[in-house]
């Protein structure tokens, strides 16, 4: 089977008039006239063609947590963002620690609608890295109180000989007070990271929230910034526990500082930490941490490209091109490669629940001006046309 995507399109650095000819899920040509048989879906000049947007972090829950979210309700917010491939957090029930756990999370995403690929958790058996073989390792707070720094330093030498990337959610719980988690315990586990990157150990570092983060660790070590910590702040947003997410929101002094180094580039890629809870928790006396973004953040960041504020190439690389290469997939829009895109209609339009699709349809981002929305994505070999709900092949 074969399809024929007809407009405008984002192609190695230019927009460009194309008609992508898709069959078998790969991409043959840009310029193409449609073989017989072949569906033509025509995109007015509104619209506009961009490679797919890839996630590197996220929280699909299930496993224990299904009252949260589902990895099929995870992918439709995907799906719905634009985004063509994900990274999948290990904190379920049971966290991902072993490789047998690693290997049956992987065989239940794939069947998903969207490219799945899983961060590995800190295993207390450090062989179990040998036997899994995950790309990345996702190191939290609670692992370092569990494990202490020496175990962390072991699982950093053993990355470093398997060749994988210890994905840091650099706080150390050491200066935690309570509930309270001072900018000073992002900033302490900021140098600590900066020493093992140093050290030559692969360190990426996620969710940062303070721009000293960005400066200790540019250059060394690679970095993502997560939509709320670039348009909330502690003093913006006033949603109750809407607004708890680890590490925490900070004054807007520091966000708009953290946003003008992310436009000047020192911040590596862009990522949401999509984790959804239900609105009843988020509303209780003690709220867990985590904020739905997945289904509006692409439409986010093409705002800051409306506005002047960043340019399109920008905008991809941060959200496609850099951590597709991360996850190790490919979203270039180009003759052999698999058809990963998303075509987003260019119209303004205000964040509000009806924007979300996946199980988490409530968010302190709403209300915020976004730009683009998603209406049809390629993934997996399959167009996902969102409006109608269609699904091409």
């Amino acid at each position: 089977m074969c399809y024929v995507v007809v407009g405008k399109a984002y192609v190695e650095g230019a927009v460009r008039d194309v008609s992508i000819l898709v069959e078998g899920g790969v991409i043959k040509s840009l310029n193409a006239k449609p073989p017989e048989g072949c569906r033509v879906i025509q995109f007015s000049k509104r619209h506009l063609v961009l490679p797919g947007f890839v996630d590197i972090h996220v929280h699909f829950r299930d496993w224990g947590l299904a009252h949260k979210e589902t990895l099929a309700g995870g992918a439709r917010a995907a799906l719905a963002g634009g985004v063509v491939a994900v990274m999948d957090m290990p904190n379920t029930r049971p966290h991902i620690r072993t490789a047998e756990l690693f290997r049956k999370r992987l065989e239940e995403g794939a069947g998903l609608p969207v490219i799945y690929r899983l961060h590995m958790g800190v295993p207390q058996d450090l062989s179990e890295l040998a036997k899994a073989r995950p790309s990345t390792v996702k190191v939290y707070p609670e692992d370092v109180a569990s494990f202490g720094w020496p175990h962390i330093e072991a699982l950093l030498s053993e990355c470093s000989r398997l060749g994988c990337t210890a994905v840091f959610h650099c706080e150390d719980p050491a200066l935690f007070s309570g509930p309270s988690r001072p900018p000073e315990a992002e900033a302490k586990c900021a140098d600590r990271a900066a020493l093992y990157a140093k050290m030559g150990y692969r360190i990426h570092v996620t969710h940062v929230s303070l721009p000293y983060t960005v400066r200790a660790l540019r250059g060394l070590a690679t970095l993502d910034a997560t939509p709320h910590h670039l348009f909330l702040s502690s003093d913006s947003c006033r949603a109750g526990g809407l607004c708890r997410v680890n590490p925490p929101l900070r004054p807007e002094e520091q966000r708009r500082e953290l946003l003008s180094l992310f436009l000047r580039g020192y911040v590596d890629m862009y990522a949401t930490d999509h984790a959804p809870h239900t609105l009843e928790e988020k509303l209780s006396q003690d709220p867990p941490p985590g904020i739905c973004s997945l289904d509006v953040a692409a439409s986010l960041l093409l705002r800051l490209w409306r506005d002047g504020l960043l340019g399109l190439d920008d905008a991809v690389r941060l959200y496609s091109h850099r951590p597709s290469s991360f996850a190790g997939v490919s979203t270039a829009i180009w003759p052999g490669r698999p058809a990963n895109f998303a075509v987003f209609r260019l119209e303004e339009f205000a964040v509000s629940r009806q924007d979300f699709r996946g199980s988490c349809r409530f968010s302190p981002l709403e209300g915020l001006r976004a730009f683009g929305r998603a209406v049809a994505v390629a993934a997996k070999g399959a167009l996902h046309l969102l409006e109608s709900g269609e699904v091409v092949s």
